[in-house]
């Protein structure tokens, strides 16, 4: 047996409930965001770090193109400076066994107002003193513009997040407005990460949320975010799920160039996309 998948079947059986509060869900409805200072238990945050560690050494996603870097081109050489790695569960379906998991799925339900929501995960990782930023822009901005979403990330870092290590800045309300025009980052449809053409009007009342290890920010699909580089001495980890109800065909899709762009791009490189759900 690999280490990875001894890793895998060693998951604690460490159960950690989450309520909110009425006036939390008030907040995400006005402010686009909440955090909370827990969602999962101590001894599922170490085996996630361990499951994590092996994951990002493998250098292997769920699938062909499931694992990139977010601010270079497929495939291209050099170090990794944002890596990713796309729905580690269609790998190991023992993720959906996880508190974070099970508590992020039930927070969604409360937020978004609905009795059932679908969920995929990605993680993220910024390296010590080289970790790239990631430039304001929205989820749903990744998604396909043939659907309306109704949806919301739940994003945990296994490590401290500081201003230093890159934590998360967001403005509220400006989930309120529509999708901005986007493009890829140096304007090459063969990088995933996006980022808005212009700076947000509202960029000056971003709020930094430094968030503990183990702690966790819920922010709208729409919510205009970003994260700085990590000048710290530390890794950054972040493991985030996304959480949404069925998406709803449009009769007529947005414009949104810079997804057609991208779906090009990479449908070359790699083939169809992984469809998440059935």
């Amino acid at each position: 047996m690999s280490v990875l998948a001894d890793l895998i079947q060693r998951r604690p059986d460490a159960p950690f409930e989450v309520e909110l509060k009425p006036t939390q869900i008030e907040e995400f409805r006005t402010r686009g965001f909440i955090q909370i200072p827990r969602i999962t238990s101590d001894e599922e945050l170490a085996w996630l770090r361990q499951v994590y560690d092996a994951l990002f050494t493998e250098k292997r996603g769920a699938y062909r193109g499931g694992y990139f870097d977010l601010t270079r081109p497929y495939d291209s050489e050099g170090e990794d400076l944002l890596p990713q790695i796309i729905a580690p569960e269609t790998r190991f379906p023992q993720f959906k066994e996880t508190s974070f998991w099970k508590n992020g799925a039930k927070l969604a339900r409360h937020l978004l107002g609905v009795e059932h929501v679908r969920g995929w995960g990605h993680m993220i990782r910024k390296p010590a003193r080289i970790g790239g930023s990631l430039p304001w822009h929205q989820d749903e901005a990744y998604w396909d513009p043939a659907f309306d979403y109704r949806a919301l990330g739940c994003w945990m870092p296994l490590d401290a997040a500081t201003i230093e290590s890159g934590c998360m800045s967001m403005i509220p309300g400006a989930h309120l407005g529509d999708i901005v025009p986007h493009r890829h980052l140096n304007d090459d449809p063969n990088v995933e990460g996006l980022e808005t053409i212009t700076l947000p009007a509202r960029a000056a009342e971003a709020v930094p949320l430094p968030t503990p290890a183990g702690g966790a920010v819920l922010h709208h699909c729409r919510m205009l975010h970003m994260s700085g580089p990590n000048v710290s001495e530390h890794v950054r980890r972040a493991y985030a799920n996304e959480w949404q109800t069925p998406p709803v065909k449009r009769a007529i899709p947005y414009e949104r160039p810079w997804q057609v762009e991208g779906r090009e791009a990479h449908s070359k490189k790699f083939g169809k996309d992984l469809v998440f759900f059935d």
